[in-house]
């Protein structure tokens, strides 16, 4: 059974695409050895990582059958979208206490995902590291930084080194929460004293929080899975409530992936100068020992990694927690698996390669060449 490494965003109601994509790696035969969540991916991969008797397929569909919303009677199915603004009785509801609402600084109360994840997660499973390494973040909200809280890491003076900042804890349902705390929908949540909000706001792929789980040969090797929910929407905003989704969107859409790529999006590139720098590098270099190169080598770790695109979908669709709007997502994310192996199977690798940012560039100049 091929061993992968999981990267799940957030993107709310966007998290079926995950749900479909999991699953159907899970049913391919993929063993997630660590995953890293963030908003929606951290409920997401609290369920995966705490299935109750190791069953993630039934884990995820309990999760997302107590957050989908019921069908309403004679009511047409693309106007059920929006009903989550009235409230998701497995996720949230609203608030009612209008006489402190001088002093709100959110609008609703997410108590009932904590009883969902509670029911659904077993935690004890979930921070048995040994079972499946698992890391959320969610953003300081006094200093802005993006901390991450795992059940594992890989070293010892890791915590030292890591960016994002690392914490070992033991995962509670408020972990969960924290990571998908998004103002001012839902409330900052408190750890230790400390406020959070979604950690979105800073990151919503979480690379570095996946690469800080794994040891050096999976660094080289470990196939990492992420389901980009933001995938590239090729037409410009034609109005008002298009321009201001195309401005979430890119808010959202991950930072490494293109901050590392170059013009034509692949990472291959950048992957194999950390590895050039590495080799030439004298082995008893001062450099080696520095912070910041072992936080950067690990990003050669971006070779391998296997992105599944999503279907666009406006950031309205966040909202639509209906069976109809989570069912259709939950299918697209299966087919969209399946369209990714096929792509592999269809062109010995290369084909795939076209899918997958780290190598589209190799896969346009061999089909040049053909």
């Amino acid at each position: 059974m091929p061993k992968m490494g999981l990267i799940l965003q957030g993107g709310g109601a966007l998290g079926a695409y995950e749900h479909g994509a999991v699953e159907r790696l899970v049913e391919l035969g993929w063993q997630p050895v660590a995953v890293s969540g963030v908003s929606i991916g951290a409920t997401t991969a609290a369920a995966v990582a705490g299935a109750r008797d190791g069953d993630m397929r039934a884990s995820l569909q309990r999760l997302w059958d107590a957050i989908t919303l019921a069908p309403a009677p004679f009511w047409p199915e693309e106007r059920q979208a929006a009903f989550s603004i009235f409230g998701n009785p497995g996720f949230w509801r609203s608030r009612t206490d209008y006489f402190n609402l001088h002093q709100w600084t959110n609008l609703c109360d997410v108590s009932p995902m904590r009883e969902t994840l509670a029911t659904i997660c077993d935690f004890e499973r979930l921070n048995d590291a040994s079972n499946m390494r698992m890391a959320v973040t969610a953003t300081n909200v006094m200093t802005g930084d993006q901390v991450s809280f795992s059940n594992y890491v890989a070293h010892a003076d890791t915590p030292n080194y890591v960016t994002p900042k690392l914490t070992r804890t033991t995962l509670t349902p408020d972990h969960i929460l924290a990571s998908g705390s998004l103002p001012p929908g839902f409330p900052m949540t408190f750890i230790d004293g400390v406020a959070y909000w979604d950690g979105g706001l800073f990151d919503n792929t979480p690379i570095e929080s996946l690469l800080d789980m794994l040891d050096e040969e999976e660094i080289e090797h470990l196939p990492i899975f992420v389901v980009d929910l933001f995938a590239t929407h090729a037409a410009l905003p034609a109005n008002l409530t298009e321009v201001h989704e195309r401005m979430l969107e890119i808010s959202f859409e991950s930072r490494l992936l293109i901050h590392h790529a170059d013009a034509d999006g692949s990472l291959a590139p950048f992957a194999s100068m950390l590895e050039e720098i590495e080799r030439d590098l004298p082995r008893d270099s001062p450099v080696r020992a520095r912070e910041s190169f072992r936080r950067l080598f690990r990003l050669r770790a971006l070779k391998n990694l296997r992105v599944i695109e999503a279907e666009h979908s406006p950031m309205t669709g966040g909202m639509d927690f209906s069976m109809f709007g989570v069912k259709g997502r939950y299918e697209r994310g299966r087919q969209a698996v399946d369209k990714y192996f096929a792509r592999e199977d269809a062109g010995g690798g290369a084909a795939a390669a076209t899918a997958d940012p780290t190598r589209r560039k190799e896969a346009k100049a061999a089909q040049g060449r053909g």
